[in-house]
């Protein structure tokens, strides 16, 4: 009987779960069953099951809204970035146009300065090298510029125009070896030549060593030479050497303006403004 047990346990065991199962449920149809054993078992026994299962949805939930948040920072952050980058661009505009604004109401109040017929131009192009330094402006002959005008700032001397075409000239500038400019020394009045050098950069030449030359003194336009107005600021003395033999001073000058980092100039013409100054007035004078 034992063998015969364990050897069909299964299919009895199956047949003894049915025939159980068919029993609860007829006996709870009539209504005789009215406490259900077999119920909180099975809840006692799903209870694991269902916690381990909450658990996982929960983690997962947490996951995919993280992940839905991290999203929305980075799309947030994405759009924040971008408008400032916007901003940057635009404050970059708005102070580079204000520097203009500042640059281009200290010409004008220059300009009321000096003659009527001042020219405005800017500088379009510029040529150093060690045996000639010019730059280039977007005026010409059309424009009223001539050879031999004064190029000028509020800060001081550029050069003079040497060339000029339709609607461009060259100018030559304050520091090519070239130039001259006819200078004297504001605290002293010691009158010199300034122009550029090969060897010394922008000098002071011809001035006597008896002369009182110091560190610091300012150069001013004689306005002797035609070309420039009286008064204009040149540059600054950066240097001086008394050799031991010879007549004049080696001084170095430092200029006040650099053209590299000029982009607005005034082209005046010196000779007709002496004109205009000097021109007697009177009856029958035209």
């Amino acid at each position: 009987m034992l063998a015969f047990f364990r050897k069909y346990q299964i299919p009895l065991s199956c047949c003894f779960c049915v025939l159980l199962s068919l029993y609860i449920l007829t006996a709870a149809a009539r209504g005789q069953i009215k406490k259900d054993p077999i119920g909180p078992l099975f809840l006692w026994l799903m209870r694991p099951l269902q916690i381990v299962a909450h658990s996982t949805t929960s983690w997962i939930k947490d996951i995919q809204q993280s992940y839905f948040t991290v999203a929305g920072y980075k799309a947030e952050n994405e759009r924040l970035r971008k408008r400032i980058v916007q901003l940057e661009v635009e404050r970059n505009r708005f102070l580079e146009a204000d520097a203009t604004n500042q640059r281009l109401q200290k010409l004008l109040d220059f300009r009321s300065h000096l003659p009527s017929r001042s020219i405005t131009a800017s500088i379009i192009g510029n040529s150093a090298s060690n045996w000639f330094q010019s730059c280039l402006i977007d005026k010409g002959s059309a424009d009223g510029v001539r050879k031999g005008m004064s190029v000028v700032t509020p800060l001081g001397v550029v050069g003079r125009v040497v060339d000029a075409a339709a609607r461009s000239a060259k100018v030559l500038l304050l520091t090519d070896p070239n130039s001259g400019i006819d200078v004297m020394v504001q605290r002293t009045r010691a009158r010199g030549i300034v122009s550029g050098s090969l060897e010394n950069g922008t000098v002071m030449k011809y001035v006597k060593r008896t002369e009182d030359i110091q560190v610091g003194d300012r150069l001013l336009t004689s306005g002797l030479d035609g070309v420039f107005l009286k008064g204009l600021m040149v540059g600054t003395v950066n240097k001086v050497r008394k050799q031991s033999v010879g007549l004049f001073q080696v001084i170095e000058v430092m200029p006040a303006v650099s053209p590299a980092q000029t982009e607005v100039v005034l082209v005046v013409n010196a000779q007709r403004s002496a004109a205009k100054v000097t021109a007697p007035s009177g009856p029958g004078l035209r």
